[in-house]
């Protein structure tokens, strides 16, 4: 294969893979069972309802970022922008637990509940709906990407 093919080939397999990387859809669905033998009892828990959550992250493009602490809710868009807090809000490089937006989407028309249940377990953040739990969410920091 003469030189600028072999050039041509690799750009367009690494164009390829990098594509595959970055479209890559952020969290899983578990069923509700299965997400507490695997993650564990909430420890920590506040609701929101369904329709209030969808009029949220409508302001977001790809991601939608969590945080719940001491029972106060904030939720974050794609850059890290604001989309709503109950509580005072101050900007720094807190932990948030990202999720895609699609998958977001997703619990909440498989879950069919109006409410939404956000989740501290031991080690994890997750989201309930209905009888199906989001999980595997992204730190962000570091993995705000």
């Amino acid at each position: 294969m003469p030189t600028t093919k072999k050039l041509f080939f690799i750009f367009a397999l690494l164009s390829l893979i990098s594509t595959s990387i970055y479209s890559q859809e952020i969290g899983k669905i578990f069923n509700k069972i299965e997400a507490d033998e695997l993650y564990g009892p909430v420890l920590e828990s506040r609701t929101i309802t369904s329709e209030k959550l969808k009029s949220i992250i409508i302001y977001s493009t790809d991601k939608v970022m969590f945080r719940l602490e001491n029972n106060q809710i904030s939720i974050l868009g794609d850059t890290r922008n604001l989309l709503y807090s109950n509580s005072k809000f101050i900007v720094t490089n807190q932990l948030f637990h990202m999720y895609s937006k699609s998958k977001v989407i997703e619990l909440l028309n498989i879950g069919k509940s109006e409410i939404v249940v956000l989740e501290n377990r031991k080690e994890v953040f997750s989201i309930t709906v209905g009888d199906y739990t989001l999980e595997m969410s992204n730190p962000c920091p570091p993995n705000c990407d």
